[in-house]
């Protein structure tokens, strides 16, 4: 029987899979709208880091219902949705020219390497081949999460653990999964262990606060949302995701001012951190102040129904009836319901 060969350019196509499908995958987030719980992940994502921080893209946080998720539902509340950005995809564990070198090594076909330099070389090989193996299934439940074959993306992110079980971004993808599947116990259990993994992983912390959120626990949501501010310190949409939870809890509204007054710093005319601002004014009784930032906010978004409804109850709250209800008409044409969201917060007419 002839000596076997290690299929070396097999390695090498494999790792050319694995950093070739870098922006294979992107995430879509729609503009400010009022929701009090977010929506399924948008599509599963590797984890990524900070651009405000480092050169790779940011994980942003959004008040949004992503606009790709097949299944989600859309409910009819507020929120700070996070939705990561476009992230950096897996890395092969070596160079070309070192996967070459552990394949020779390993082959040891002139018995140049000592025997402990074999085994070290073919463990490096096999190392790489699980790698790039549990590379190719998340790639393929990527996939599947795509066509919403939401089963099948956990069984392919589940084969990926199978063969590399420290990797925190195999257990973020199959928790998006599970969350559009809406088994949120589930999706839970996997972003616990994310974190366990790696404590820093962003995206967990992220998607891990828009499940606290969607269940109604602000003060863990706040937690992890606060995090992400950590870790990325001049996050915009960390800080509004913040300010948003801790504005609709009982006893935080000057927690949250702080929070959008942190977010503004960073972009000073973003309509939807402007937005809550103005629902934050609006709930302490500053009239000025937020038909001060409802107008900035509509500035940059003229159809944000909230602004305009908002704006409506402060303007009425001035004497204004005229240009109150003409907002508020206004706001109701966009969202049929959105005197009931406010009313659900203690703001009426």
């Amino acid at each position: 029987m002839g000596r076997r060969r290690l299929p070396v350019a097999l390695l090498g196509a494999a790792l050319a899979l694995a950093t070739g499908a870098g922006n294979a995958q992107q995430f879509n987030g729609q503009s400010p709208s009022y929701r009090s719980s977010p929506n399924a992940q948008s599509v599963p994502a590797r984890q990524s880091v900070p651009a405000t921080v480092t050169t790779s893209p940011p994980v942003p946080i959004q008040r949004t219902t992503p606009s790709s998720v097949p299944s989600a539902p859309q409910p009819a509340s507020t929120a700070a949705q996070p939705a990561p950005s476009e992230p950096p995809r897996p890395q092969p564990l070596a160079s070309a020219a070192a996967s070459a070198q552990a394949a020779t090594a390993c082959m040891n076909e002139k018995k140049s390497a000592s025997v402990d330099a074999a085994i070290k070389g073919c463990d490096a090989v096999i190392s790489e081949t699980l790698k790039n193996l549990a590379n190719a299934y998340y790639f393929r439940g990527t996939a599947k999460f795509g066509k919403s074959d939401f089963d099948g993306a956990i069984g392919d992110y589940g084969q990926a653990l199978r063969l590399d079980p420290s990797d925190p971004d195999y257990l973020n993808s199959r928790a998006a999964a599970y969350e559009a599947k809406k088994d949120i116990d589930r999706a839970l259990a996997d972003y616990n262990e994310a974190i366990k993994t790696n404590p820093n992983s962003i995206f967990a912390y992220n998607n891990r606060g828009a499940v606290f959120q969607r269940k109604g626990d602000f003060a863990r949501a706040a937690a992890d949302y606060g995090e992400v501010t950590r870790l990325q310190p001049n996050n915009l949409d960390a800080w509004s995701a913040r300010c948003w939870v801790r504005a609709i809890s009982p006893g935080q509204t000057q927690q949250a001012l702080t929070d959008c007054n942190a977010a503004l710093k960073i972009k000073a005319d973003a309509a939807d951190v402007l937005d809550t601002r103005g629902f934050i004014y609006l709930k302490l009784g500053q009239s000025d102040n937020a038909i001060k930032d409802y107008d900035a906010a509509l500035k940059g978004d003229p159809k944000l129904a909230g602004s305009l409804y908002g704006r409506g109850l402060a303007k009425l709250r001035k004497g204004d009836r005229n240009g109150g209800n003409t907002d508020m008409a206004a706001a109701k044409a966009i969202r049929s319901d959105i005197a009931e969201e406010f009313s659900r917060y203690g703001l009426k007419p």
